[in-house]
């Protein structure tokens, strides 16, 4: 039998201090989101009640279908309730850098989340550093 609802994507996590690193590798489904939700939440946790950036390194084709869209505006709320202040983004290996552009700044602008796309990861997180 085939498993038509299985995830989609990656997306690993990682914590430098008071950044909280993301690689991300799409296109991403509604599963996908859910599991970074279960993931992301001792993380969340950690930081709560500080100052937070987050730093999201992209690869392939990182868009998302249009529920996993709509869970990621509750994903980005749940991550500034506790403390995230700022997402800086680097495409890496990114097939259509425009479109995920475009996707992922409609996403952050829909939220009101402050953010940045940056071409290293040195860069952006400089960046997030004017926020800590």
């Amino acid at each position: 039998m085939t498993d038509f609802y299985r995830i989609h994507g990656s997306i690993r996590i990682e914590l430098q201090d008071r950044v909280l690193i993301l690689h991300a590798e799409g296109p991403g489904n509604a599963d996908l989101i859910q599991q970074y939700q279960r993931d992301v939440q001792h993380y969340r946790d950690q930081l709560r009640g500080q100052p937070w950036g987050n730093l999201v390194i992209f690869y392939n084709e990182p868009l998302l279908t249009p529920d996993a869209k709509e869970m990621m505006y509750e994903s980005i709320a749940r991550s500034r309730e506790s403390g995230m202040v700022a997402a800086a983004v680097v495409l890496s290996e990114v097939n259509s850098p425009a479109i995920v552009r475009q996707f992922w700044d409609s996403i952050y602008q829909h939220v009101g989340m402050p953010h940045e796309f940056f071409a290293s990861q040195e860069q952006a997180k400089d960046w997030l550093k004017t926020f800590l």
